[in-house]
Protein backbone atom coordinates (compact mmCIF):
# COMPACT_ATOMS: atom_id res chain seq x y z
CA UNK A 1 0.00 0.00 0.00
CA UNK A 2 1.64 3.44 -0.74
CA UNK A 3 0.69 6.25 1.67
CA UNK A 4 -0.86 9.79 0.50
CA UNK A 5 1.16 12.69 1.64
CA UNK A 6 -1.29 13.26 4.68
CA UNK A 7 -1.08 9.97 5.92
CA UNK A 8 2.78 9.95 5.86
CA UNK A 9 2.80 13.22 7.98
CA UNK A 10 0.00 11.73 10.65
CA UNK A 11 1.68 8.44 11.01
CA UNK A 12 5.09 10.10 11.38
CA UNK A 13 3.61 12.18 14.36
CA UNK A 14 1.60 9.12 15.91
CA UNK A 15 5.27 7.29 15.89
CA UNK A 16 6.55 10.28 17.87
CA UNK A 17 3.96 10.19 20.29
CA UNK A 18 1.00 7.99 19.99
CA UNK A 19 -1.26 10.15 22.97
CA UNK A 20 -0.80 13.45 20.79
CA UNK A 21 -4.50 15.01 20.23
CA UNK A 22 -6.18 14.82 16.84
CA UNK A 23 -6.90 18.82 16.90
CA UNK A 24 -2.80 19.16 17.67
CA UNK A 25 -1.79 16.92 14.94
CA UNK A 26 -4.21 18.61 12.63
CA UNK A 27 -2.59 21.89 13.29
CA UNK A 28 0.84 20.51 12.94
CA UNK A 29 -0.12 19.10 9.65
CA UNK A 30 -2.37 21.75 8.03
CA UNK A 31 -5.13 19.70 8.20
CA UNK A 32 -9.05 19.35 9.74
CA UNK A 33 -9.46 17.61 12.73
CA UNK A 34 -11.93 15.78 11.04
CA UNK A 35 -9.62 14.84 8.57
CA UNK A 36 -6.94 13.29 11.20
CA UNK A 37 -9.40 11.42 12.76
CA UNK A 38 -10.69 10.08 9.34
CA UNK A 39 -7.17 9.07 8.55
CA UNK A 40 -6.23 7.55 11.74
CA UNK A 41 -9.31 5.35 11.58
CA UNK A 42 -8.36 4.26 7.34
CA UNK A 43 -4.55 3.21 9.10
CA UNK A 44 -6.35 1.16 11.55
CA UNK A 45 -9.06 -0.02 9.10
CA UNK A 46 -6.06 -1.24 6.84
CA UNK A 47 -4.14 -3.00 9.75
CA UNK A 48 -1.19 -0.93 8.94
CA UNK A 49 -1.45 0.71 12.88
CA UNK A 50 -2.07 -2.62 14.61
CA UNK A 51 -2.12 -0.80 18.03
CA UNK A 52 -1.44 2.27 20.10
CA UNK A 53 1.60 1.24 21.99
CA UNK A 54 3.38 2.27 25.76
CA UNK A 55 7.04 1.58 25.71
CA UNK A 56 8.39 0.81 28.83
CA UNK A 57 12.10 0.69 29.97
CA UNK A 58 11.86 -2.53 31.20
CA UNK A 59 14.69 -2.26 33.69
CA UNK A 60 13.06 0.18 35.74
CA UNK A 61 10.30 -2.27 36.83
CA UNK A 62 12.59 -5.43 37.76
CA UNK A 63 12.89 -7.05 34.62
CA UNK A 64 15.62 -8.94 32.58
CA UNK A 65 15.52 -9.32 28.94
CA UNK A 66 16.35 -12.52 27.28
CA UNK A 67 16.71 -12.61 23.41
CA UNK A 68 16.48 -16.57 22.33
CA UNK A 69 17.63 -17.62 18.94
CA UNK A 70 16.50 -20.76 17.93
CA UNK A 71 17.99 -23.01 14.62
CA UNK A 72 14.89 -25.63 14.01
CA UNK A 73 15.69 -29.09 12.58
CA UNK A 74 12.78 -28.37 10.61
CA UNK A 75 10.55 -25.59 8.98
CA UNK A 76 7.02 -26.11 7.69
CA UNK A 77 3.34 -24.79 7.91
CA UNK A 78 2.87 -27.50 10.51
CA UNK A 79 5.93 -27.00 12.76
CA UNK A 80 5.70 -22.86 12.67
CA UNK A 81 1.37 -23.68 14.08
CA UNK A 82 2.85 -26.19 16.62
CA UNK A 83 5.22 -23.56 18.17
CA UNK A 84 3.13 -20.48 17.79
CA UNK A 85 0.42 -22.79 19.79
CA UNK A 86 3.29 -23.14 22.35
CA UNK A 87 4.05 -19.51 22.54
CA UNK A 88 0.91 -18.37 23.46
CA UNK A 89 0.79 -20.46 26.79
CA UNK A 90 4.01 -18.59 28.10
CA UNK A 91 3.37 -14.46 28.76
CA UNK A 92 7.21 -14.45 29.63
CA UNK A 93 7.66 -14.98 25.95
CA UNK A 94 6.67 -11.10 24.71
CA UNK A 95 7.91 -11.35 20.80
CA UNK A 96 8.92 -13.47 18.47
CA UNK A 97 9.44 -13.86 14.80
CA UNK A 98 10.43 -17.13 12.10
CA UNK A 99 12.82 -16.19 9.59
CA UNK A 100 15.10 -17.17 7.13
CA UNK A 101 18.83 -17.25 7.41
CA UNK A 102 21.41 -18.13 10.40
CA UNK A 103 18.04 -18.34 12.66
CA UNK A 104 14.39 -19.53 11.93
CA UNK A 105 12.93 -18.31 15.47
CA UNK A 106 13.91 -15.25 17.11
CA UNK A 107 12.26 -14.92 20.38
CA UNK A 108 13.05 -12.64 23.75
CA UNK A 109 11.22 -13.58 27.30
CA UNK A 110 10.37 -10.72 30.18
CA UNK A 111 11.77 -12.42 33.20
CA UNK A 112 11.38 -10.87 36.85
CA UNK A 113 11.67 -13.58 39.38
CA UNK A 114 11.91 -17.55 39.19
CA UNK A 115 8.32 -18.21 37.72
CA UNK A 116 9.45 -16.20 34.77
CA UNK A 117 12.73 -18.82 34.31
CA UNK A 118 10.50 -21.31 35.23
CA UNK A 119 8.36 -20.26 31.96
CA UNK A 120 11.34 -20.08 29.49
CA UNK A 121 12.73 -23.50 30.55
CA UNK A 122 9.17 -25.32 29.89
CA UNK A 123 8.71 -23.52 26.60
CA UNK A 124 12.35 -24.17 25.25
CA UNK A 125 11.53 -27.80 26.84
CA UNK A 126 7.99 -28.01 25.53
CA UNK A 127 9.67 -27.78 21.74
CA UNK A 128 12.97 -29.20 22.28
CA UNK A 129 12.18 -32.25 19.22
CA UNK A 130 12.43 -29.37 16.78
CA UNK A 131 15.50 -27.62 17.67
CA UNK A 132 18.68 -28.24 16.08
CA UNK A 133 20.61 -25.39 18.05
CA UNK A 134 20.16 -22.06 20.37
CA UNK A 135 21.03 -19.70 22.13
CA UNK A 136 20.66 -17.45 24.95
CA UNK A 137 21.34 -14.11 25.40
CA UNK A 138 21.16 -11.24 28.38
CA UNK A 139 20.46 -7.97 27.45
CA UNK A 140 22.11 -4.72 28.30
CA UNK A 141 20.62 -1.91 26.78
CA UNK A 142 18.23 -1.37 24.28
CA UNK A 143 16.10 1.22 22.39
CA UNK A 144 13.64 1.14 19.77
CA UNK A 145 13.46 4.25 16.88
CA UNK A 146 10.27 6.35 16.34
CA UNK A 147 10.01 5.68 12.22
CA UNK A 148 9.60 8.61 9.98
CA UNK A 149 7.84 8.59 6.59
CA UNK A 150 8.43 12.27 5.69
CA UNK A 151 11.80 13.94 4.37
CA UNK A 152 12.18 15.58 7.59
CA UNK A 153 13.55 13.19 9.56
CA UNK A 154 12.16 12.09 13.17
CA UNK A 155 14.58 10.01 15.33
CA UNK A 156 12.71 10.34 18.51
CA UNK A 157 14.16 7.14 20.91
CA UNK A 158 12.31 4.93 23.13
CA UNK A 159 14.53 3.02 25.83
CA UNK A 160 13.49 0.01 26.64
CA UNK A 161 16.26 -1.39 28.77
CA UNK A 162 19.28 -0.43 30.51
CA UNK A 163 21.34 -2.50 32.90
CA UNK A 164 22.57 1.12 34.72
CA UNK A 165 19.11 2.04 36.08
CA UNK A 166 17.62 0.94 39.05
CA UNK A 167 14.46 -0.37 39.80
CA UNK A 168 11.48 1.40 41.24
CA UNK A 169 8.85 -0.06 43.25
CA UNK A 170 5.62 0.84 41.57
CA UNK A 171 2.20 0.69 43.32
CA UNK A 172 -0.99 -1.14 41.87
CA UNK A 173 -2.74 1.49 40.68
CA UNK A 174 0.56 2.82 38.52
CA UNK A 175 1.17 -1.13 37.24
CA UNK A 176 -2.52 -0.74 36.37
CA UNK A 177 -2.64 1.93 34.80
CA UNK A 178 0.75 1.01 32.56
CA UNK A 179 -1.40 -2.43 31.51
CA UNK A 180 -4.22 -0.05 29.98
CA UNK A 181 -1.54 2.07 28.72
CA UNK A 182 0.16 -1.02 27.11
CA UNK A 183 -3.01 -2.26 25.29
CA UNK A 184 -3.87 1.23 24.08
CA UNK A 185 -1.60 4.42 24.48
CA UNK A 186 -4.37 6.88 22.66
CA UNK A 187 -6.97 5.93 25.78
CA UNK A 188 -8.43 9.46 26.85
CA UNK A 189 -7.24 10.88 30.33
CA UNK A 190 -10.99 10.39 31.47
CA UNK A 191 -11.83 6.82 30.27
CA UNK A 192 -8.48 5.53 32.35
CA UNK A 193 -10.08 7.32 35.05
CA UNK A 194 -13.11 5.34 35.04
CA UNK A 195 -11.59 2.08 35.04
CA UNK A 196 -8.87 2.97 37.75
CA UNK A 197 -11.52 4.92 39.98
CA UNK A 198 -9.08 7.26 40.45
CA UNK A 199 -10.06 11.57 39.36
CA UNK A 200 -8.72 12.50 36.23
CA UNK A 201 -6.34 14.54 37.73
CA UNK A 202 -4.26 12.02 39.86
CA UNK A 203 -4.27 10.01 36.36
CA UNK A 204 -2.85 12.62 34.55
CA UNK A 205 -0.17 13.24 37.75
CA UNK A 206 0.53 9.51 37.34
CA UNK A 207 1.61 9.63 34.05
CA UNK A 208 3.85 12.45 33.97
CA UNK A 209 5.11 10.52 37.19
CA UNK A 210 5.84 7.72 35.02
CA UNK A 211 7.64 9.39 32.17
CA UNK A 212 9.48 12.07 34.37
CA UNK A 213 10.79 8.51 36.03
CA UNK A 214 11.81 7.08 32.52
CA UNK A 215 9.44 3.73 32.97
CA UNK A 216 7.19 5.09 30.27
CA UNK A 217 10.08 6.14 27.59
CA UNK A 218 7.38 7.20 25.18
CA UNK A 219 3.60 6.48 22.90
CA UNK A 220 4.12 5.40 19.45
CA UNK A 221 2.26 3.17 17.07
CA UNK A 222 2.93 -0.45 16.40
CA UNK A 223 3.13 -0.67 12.60
CA UNK A 224 2.77 -3.93 10.27
CA UNK A 225 5.51 -2.42 7.90
CA UNK A 226 4.66 -5.58 5.21
CA UNK A 227 1.74 -3.70 4.81
CA UNK A 228 3.80 -0.78 3.51
CA UNK A 229 5.85 -3.57 1.44
CA UNK A 230 9.18 -3.10 3.79
CA UNK A 231 10.96 -6.31 4.84
CA UNK A 232 11.83 -6.82 8.28
CA UNK A 233 15.81 -8.01 8.32
CA UNK A 234 17.85 -8.32 11.30
CA UNK A 235 21.60 -8.10 12.15
CA UNK A 236 23.76 -9.57 14.57
CA UNK A 237 27.38 -8.07 15.07
CA UNK A 238 30.24 -9.22 17.06
CA UNK A 239 32.80 -6.26 17.81
CA UNK A 240 36.46 -6.72 18.35
CA UNK A 241 37.93 -5.50 21.26
CA UNK A 242 36.86 -1.78 21.87
CA UNK A 243 36.25 1.25 23.95
CA UNK A 244 33.42 2.76 25.48
CA UNK A 245 33.99 5.82 23.09
CA UNK A 246 34.01 3.38 19.82
CA UNK A 247 30.99 1.54 20.93
CA UNK A 248 29.06 4.75 21.49
CA UNK A 249 30.03 6.20 18.46
CA UNK A 250 28.61 3.20 16.41
CA UNK A 251 25.46 3.04 18.95
CA UNK A 252 24.59 6.99 17.65
CA UNK A 253 24.83 6.24 14.42
CA UNK A 254 22.24 3.32 14.27
CA UNK A 255 20.32 5.77 16.48
CA UNK A 256 20.38 8.29 13.50
CA UNK A 257 20.91 6.04 10.45
CA UNK A 258 17.36 5.46 8.22
CA UNK A 259 16.15 2.26 8.47
CA UNK A 260 17.88 1.22 11.87
CA UNK A 261 14.38 0.53 14.41
CA UNK A 262 15.67 -1.42 17.13
CA UNK A 263 19.16 -1.57 18.88
CA UNK A 264 19.94 -4.21 21.79
CA UNK A 265 23.36 -4.50 23.66
CA UNK A 266 23.72 -7.64 24.90
CA UNK A 267 25.95 -10.29 26.85
CA UNK A 268 26.00 -13.63 24.21
CA UNK A 269 27.14 -14.75 20.77
CA UNK A 270 26.70 -11.65 19.45
CA UNK A 271 27.15 -8.01 21.05
CA UNK A 272 24.94 -5.67 19.28
CA UNK A 273 21.35 -6.77 17.40
CA UNK A 274 19.99 -4.57 15.16
CA UNK A 275 16.02 -4.89 13.38
CA UNK A 276 16.08 -3.07 10.04
CA UNK A 277 12.91 -2.04 8.03
CA UNK A 278 14.01 -2.19 4.51
CA UNK A 279 12.80 -1.27 1.24
CA UNK A 280 14.50 -3.97 -0.48
CA UNK A 281 17.25 -6.46 0.01
CA UNK A 282 19.65 -4.53 -1.84
CA UNK A 283 18.91 -1.12 0.82
CA UNK A 284 19.07 -3.57 3.63
CA UNK A 285 22.73 -4.83 2.94
CA UNK A 286 23.27 -1.00 1.25
CA UNK A 287 22.83 -0.39 5.52
CA UNK A 288 25.33 -3.45 6.21
CA UNK A 289 28.28 -2.18 3.99
CA UNK A 290 27.81 1.23 5.07
CA UNK A 291 27.96 -0.29 9.35
CA UNK A 292 31.13 -2.48 7.98
CA UNK A 293 33.00 0.39 6.32
CA UNK A 294 32.43 3.15 9.43
CA UNK A 295 33.51 0.89 12.41
CA UNK A 296 36.34 -1.79 12.34
CA UNK A 297 35.59 -2.75 15.40
CA UNK A 298 32.33 -4.72 13.75
CA UNK A 299 34.40 -8.30 12.79
CA UNK A 300 31.41 -9.92 11.40
CA UNK A 301 27.40 -9.44 10.72
CA UNK A 302 25.03 -11.90 10.41
CA UNK A 303 21.70 -11.43 9.01
CA UNK A 304 18.66 -12.77 8.99
CA UNK A 305 15.19 -12.54 6.77
CA UNK A 306 11.70 -12.14 8.60
CA UNK A 307 9.27 -14.85 6.94
CA UNK A 308 6.22 -12.09 6.21
CA UNK A 309 3.36 -14.94 6.15
CA UNK A 310 4.71 -16.98 9.45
Amino acid sequence: MVLTSSEKKVLTLLEQDARTPATKIAKQTNLSTEGVIKIIKRLEDSKIIQRFNTKINYSKVGYSLYPVHIKLIKMNPEVILRIKSSITKYPSCTWYKFCEGEYDLLLSFKIKDSNGKKEMYSFLNEISDNILEKEISIVLFAFEIGKSFTEKKQNKTFYTFDYKQEKVILKKEEENLINLLKKNSRESILSLSKKLNLSPQIVSKKIKYLQKENIISGFKTSINTSKLDYQPCFAFMTLSKYTEEEIKLLINYCQHASGINYLVRQIGKYDLELTIDAQNINYFYEIIDSLRKKFQIISKISTVITKQNA
